[in-house]
């Protein structure tokens, strides 16, 4: 079969990869720009492949390692992922590419014989086309959102892409051995079939461990809007108790008022109302927000902030209900606020403050946080190098939402701004 045969089957694997590659990754670029990478790395696959399909021998093996690069490349430079997630995401979506390659074409070889080496060729990319496809809906369906939670969690990367690396190595080492002819085809079927279980078995508990530890987490924020609710409610009656106390005093102040009408004192009776007003104006309630989560949230901050000499600014323009749950809000917010908290305890700066600006606007939940940094404060693709677990959150909260999280730092100020779209 000649190379310019195999031309619209080396078309189609390439799209394949393409879709798998924008649809498996964190996006990089906008859908235009992707699509014109896409081209080029379809044009570069099938160019490289078709080559080593004409030349055969050497060449062969080199357009393959070439077209596993050229793949590696392009999955690296539309994702913005970290690297050990790409190698990850990258290995393991090509053991299955491999094993599926080599389990329908040997499927195809047992079982019909009959058809020709032009249509077993074309009905095992097919298959193995569609395959991938339901696979990669799988992992957007119940696998995607788990690795989103490992944003930066590096070490845990690194255990991952290994594991995802020992099989890749495993079933070439059978791809090398079916190459060779050297076992039968029903036991390479075999042997590919247990390699495929096992993976899936070690895959399996790997994703059971990942949604245990981010239970775990959801489970440590609902404790975190729990002891947000109790400071409030602690808030609220104690102002409740400090209004019950003025009203229950207002009968001697009116007294006091009356003495110094009676001897016509206008001068004290104006200070004594701005002092009594002045009280009034501390036992109020402040309302930050019509929505309680969000309310609960700047109230108890606002409180931390005071208490710690930290000027806090508080400009909230939402309405009542938001399309967003009330754990995800808890995350974004409550870890944008307890960083900028901790960024000003940690400056050493004598003027601290921390200004929060919420609002929605065109089905978009905009929150920008400033607040006063350390100078030596650093950020590697817009977010700080030291990434916290917080961060992590807040990050994983705003792909949730297909939204983006952006940090500047400018005049000794860190500025965070992070957009939901809802």
């Amino acid at each position: 079969m000649s190379g310019l045969y195999q031309i619209p089957a080396l078309f189609l694997t390439a799209f394949c990869h393409a879709v798998v590659a924008y649809h498996m990754a964190e996006h990089k670029y906008s859908e235009k720009k992707f699509k014109i990478y896409g081209c080029i790395y379809i044009a570069c696959f099938v160019s490289i492949s078709g080559y080593g399909y004409v030349a055969g021998g050497t060449a062969g093996i080199l357009s393959y390692a070439g077209i596993v690069l050229c793949t590696f490349l392009f999955s690296c430079i539309v994702s913005q992922d970290c690297f050990l997630k790409k190698c990850f995401l990258f290995i393991t979506y090509f053991c299955l590419f491999s094993v599926l390659d080599n389990v329908l074409k040997l499927m195809i070889h047992l079982l019909l014989p009959q058809l020709s080496g032009a249509a077993g060729y074309y009905a095992a990319i097919v298959l193995r086309s569609a395959a991938l496809l339901f696979l990669l809906v799988l992992y957007k369906r119940y696998a995607a959102e788990f690795l989103c939670f490992l944003t930066d969690r590096s070490r845990r990367w690194w255990n991952l892409a290994l594991t995802a690396l020992l099989f890749y190595l495993l079933q070439a080492a059978v791809s090398v051995l079916n190459a060779r002819n050297v076992m039968p085809d029903v036991y390479l079927l075999l042997t590919f079939a247990t390699i495929s279980f096992i993976m899936c078995v070690v895959y399996g508990v790997v994703f059971s461990n990942i949604s245990y530890m981010k239970r775990d987490a959801e489970a440590a924020l609902v404790r975190q809007n729990a002891e947000y609710l109790s400071n409030r409610l602690s808030v609220l009656q104690n102002a409740e108790e400090a209004n019950r106390r003025l009203r229950h005093d207002m009968r001697h102040h009116i007294d006091v008022i009356a003495e110094y009408a009676k001897i016509g004192d206008t001068a004290a009776i104006l200070a004594y109302i701005g002092e009594y007003s002045t009280e009034i104006s501390e036992a109020a309630v402040k309302r930050y927000s019509e929505n309680r989560t969000i309310n609960s949230i700047l109230s108890a901050y606002a409180d931390k902030a005071r208490e710690s000499g930290i000027d806090f600014l508080i400009r909230c323009n939402v309405p009542k209900e938001l399309k967003v749950r009330e754990i995800d809000l808890i995350a974004l917010l409550g870890n944008l606020l307890e960083n900028a908290l901790h960024g000003c305890q940690e400056s050493g700066k004598e003027n601290k403050s921390i200004e929060i600006h919420i609002r929605l606007q065109n089905k978009r939940l905009i929150i920008l946080c400033n607040n006063t940094c350390l100078d030596d404060l650093e950020l590697a693709d817009g977010l700080p190098a030291k990434k916290s677990i917080g961060i992590s959150s807040i990050l994983s909260v705003c792909r949730k939402y297909d939204g983006n999280l952006d940090y500047k730092i400018e005049n000794e100020t860190c500025s965070a701004c992070a957009v939901l779209n809802l």
